[in-house]
């Protein structure tokens, strides 16, 4: 069944990803009406791809590369439905999705799903799979599930403060799959492109929904996506993230992600006393600090790696998924 829905994505260089999320839609209960495909890099050979099942539309940039926020932007004003579904293209989303996130939205509300991030090598197998490791950690049931020690790792992973420095809020995971009508879209104003680089641009699109009055409600649907080290704050992007807190702060007069700034606090990068003198940076990382940084995540990550391979039947990546859609 066809529903009147406009998913909007964009992509640089994960065409891989694209080919993937494609076959998701093609293959879900409820199919959208359209696709829009905004790409942040010059065209490659994937860049005109079609699909039998609905409209796939792609915008390109003028530019040599498009930031996130006005990829963003350009993607769901050029939506042709009210209804608009937001996706990362990373994502591994349910077959039911698209029919879930319509019957749940209303007019002055956002949807969106709960999300779990799994390595890479994890999202080559499939969504039910995920979902069945999911709900057995959730409840406690070991009887049947392989791979649920793997995820109930990565989960535990996810709360290390320690090693990642601090936690985003929820809004990143809300930006990664959401449902939202085009009306309400822009009222919003969208995403603001004067943030720059790495960080807080979802917190501060989703502060500006409840300063409207938008109801954020969660399906229980959930989503998975591989898991970065990028999702967490890692050294090498502190003046990006403070230069964004900075504007945060002055837009709507209080800091985010405070796990994130007193961790960094407590590292010695900014002040300690931020929330009432001020953000600045006392020093950056030194380039052995960020090095030891990332050999500690990617050493963590390759355990994971290696967990997941030991613990989860991996499904082949199918030759459809990496072809362009005729």
């Amino acid at each position: 069944m066809h529903m009147p829905v406009s998913v909007v994505t964009i992509v640089k260089n994960r065409t891989d990803k694209l080919c993937r999320l494609i076959s998701q839609l093609e293959a879900g209960t409820d199919k959208p009406s359209e696709l829009i495909v905004v790409w942040m890099a010059p065209p490659s050979e994937l860049s005109l791809m079609k699909s039998d099942h609905f409209d796939i539309v792609h915008k390109f940039t003028t530019q040599q590369t498009l930031p996130i926020a006005r990829a963003r932007n350009k993607g769901m004003l050029a939506a042709t439905y009210d209804t608009i579904l937001y996706v990362n293209v990373e994502a591994i989303i349910a077959p039911t999705l698209v029919g879930d996130g319509v019957r749940k939205l209303a007019s002055n509300s956002i949807v969106f799903t709960s999300v779990k991030c799994v390595p890479e090598d994890l999202c080559r197998s499939s969504y039910n799979q995920l979902k069945r490791s999911h709900i057995a950690l959730s409840t406690g049931d070991r009887s049947s599930n392989d791979d649920m020690t793997f995820l109930e790792n990565v989960i535990g992973n996810q709360q290390n403060q320690e090693i990642n420095y601090g936690k985003f809020s929820n809004d990143s995971i809300c930006s990664t799959v959401f449902f939202i009508r085009k009306t309400d879209f822009e009222k919003t104003g969208g995403f603001d492109e004067s943030y720059t680089g790495f960080g807080l641009n979802d917190e501060d699109f989703f502060t500006t929904c409840r300063h409207l009055r938008l109801q954020l409600m969660q399906l229980e649907t959930v989503t998975f996506v591989p898991e970065r080290l990028t999702y967490r704050c890692p050294l090498n992007h502190l003046l990006d993230f403070v230069s964004n807190a900075q504007r945060f702060h002055h837009k709507w007069g209080f800091y985010p992600c405070n796990a994130v700034l007193k961790r960094y606090a407590a590292l010695g990068y900014i002040n300690n006393d931020f929330e009432t003198q001020g953000l600045h940076v006392k020093h950056l990382p030194s380039e052995e600090e960020m090095r030891s940084s990332s050999k500690e995540k990617r050493a963590r990550f390759k355990k994971f790696h290696h967990t997941a391979q030991n613990e989860v039947t991996i499904l082949p990546t199918s030759k459809r998924a990496l072809e362009p859609i005729a």
